[in-house]
């Protein structure tokens, strides 16, 4: 008999709020326990594993979770963290690669298995880790925007990976589906990216306008000229005046529109609806919230009005949901986690140290962030994203590549990633802060 969905309701909701209390008592991060929670009671049938209609609740939530940070976010802060993040994602990709497949082949799996578990081992769930950093209020901090750019590109390169590496495999493996590696699968989801980001930048400088209102400048070139002409015709129908309309009424009603609108658009070009989200509400400044015929009302009330009720969508109704959801997928089988937890710790210490190593120093590196900025990265960049359970149920379910034992490997492994994610954070915190010191050979990596 199916379980009646105002139940898992009730219990699910139930779980959310003893996980705030609990997080509030114990001055620890709520993710950590609404995932356990999560893990348990599916475990021991209280809630499903998967129920349909709570997990598109659940896809809502991580949606208002990324739209709330990049609401959250400045711009102008988040593209300079762009242009500081490539070598985090693109080293921060290769070695956790790398750990995966060195431990598979350590433990006497095969090449096709090998690859994938380094690639199951690659993408970074960057939702994890900044509701984290949101928990201990750190969500605004440089290192909070490195984390979410290097993520961006790191979308990019495992969207590149999955479409060369699975059919490689898949065709190795002798399965009849499969094609091989097709330069022009690869070739089409470069044009997906680039028209993507080309389309975001066009709604950012247009329908979410640069300036408010817009102002002519003398001596304008060609270029200046034609913007100023382009923003002022579309900013008769840009989303200010939809925001303000009625007085503001619809306000969140609106952003909410916003927020799955470039969720679809993102998901149509093949990338998370988050990422989507969180560019959207990152185009939105707060002076888009100002009545400027209405000076009685006060600048920036109708602005913390609407934040406040986003931010309890997304952190305290919906976005709760998602990770109690993620903690359901975990299926507790004693023999075969016994069977399995000498591998599973190896290839979770092998990918917590090649990760948490290499995004470290690359942001050191090649960002020219701080120490201790740079070791908050390395930790943030832990948590395997949705890349993971695809590639997983490629592997297993679709095309039976690894075995029932690998599925567990794998599975328990992004499992502990994910968990340690607000932990290491919450360790790091009175470094990252300077509140603690910390000096290895000579090297301080603590907050001066």
């Amino acid at each position: 008999m199916e379980t009646n969905v105002w139940f898992i309701s009730t219990v699910i909701l139930g779980l959310v709020v003893i996980s705030k209390i609990l997080a509030k008592k114990t001055n620890t991060v709520d993710v950590l326990w609404l995932i356990l929670f999560g893990a348990i009671f599916a475990n021991l049938g209280v809630i499903p594993e998967y129920n349909e209609v709570i997990e598109n609740i659940g896809e809502w939530g991580i949606v208002f979770v990324m739209f709330a940070l990049g609401f959250d976010e400045n711009i102008d802060h988040f593209i300079s963290g762009l242009k500081r993040s490539w070598g985090i994602a693109i080293i921060g990709a290769i070695f956790p690669f790398i750990a995966g497949y060195w431990t598979a082949s350590l433990f006497g799996y095969g090449h096709n298995s090998a690859m994938l578990w380094g690639l199951t081992m690659t993408a970074t769930a960057v939702s994890l880790t900044m509701m984290s950093l949101r928990s201990e209020n750190m969500h605004r901090s440089t290192a909070a925007t490195g984390i979410m750019t290097a993520a961006v590109v790191d979308d990019v390169l495992s969207l590149i990976g999955l479409a060369i590496l699975v059919p490689v495999v898949l065709a190795s493996a002798g399965e009849s589906s499969a094609s091989g590696f097709d330069f022009l699968t690869v070739v089409v989801i470069l044009l997906k990216v680039l028209i993507f980001f080309g389309v975001t930048l066009l709604l950012g400088l247009f329908a979410f306008p640069e300036r408010v209102p817009i102002i002519h400048k003398d001596h304008e070139n060609p270029l200046q000229e034609s913007t100023r002409l382009a923003q002022k015709l579309l900013s008769y129908m840009g989303i200010r005046k939809l925001l303000l309309a009625y007085e503001g009424e619809f306000t969140p009603l609106i952003m909410v529109a916003i927020a799955m609108t470039m969720g679809f658009l993102a998901e149509e070009f093949g990338f998370h609806p988050a990422i989507g989200a969180y560019l959207a509400g990152l185009f939105l400044k707060q002076e888009y919230f100002i009545f400027t015929d209405r000076p009685e009302i006060e600048a920036g009330s109708h602005y913390r009005r609407s934040k406040f009720v986003i931010d309890h969508l997304a952190f305290t109704i919906f976005g709760p949901i998602f990770f109690v959801n993620l903690g359901a997928k975990i299926t507790f089988d004693i023999d075969i986690m016994l069977n399995i937890m000498p591998i599973t710790l190896t290839l979770f210490f092998m990918v917590f140290i090649f990760q948490v190593l290499s995004a470290s120093l690359s942001a050191r590196l090649t960002g020219g962030y701080a120490w201790h900025e740079s070791v908050m990265i390395g930790f943030g960049m832990l948590g395997r994203a949705e890349l993971a359970f695809i590639v997983i149920n490629i592997a297993y379910v679709q095309s039976h590549i690894i075995s029932l034992e690998q599925f567990y490997i794998l599975i328990f492994t992004t499992f502990l990633l994910n968990l340690s994610v607000p932990l290491a954070i919450k360790f790091w915190k009175p470094f990252y802060s300077g509140e603690r010191e910390l000096v290895i050979f000579g090297v301080r990596l603590s907050r001066d």
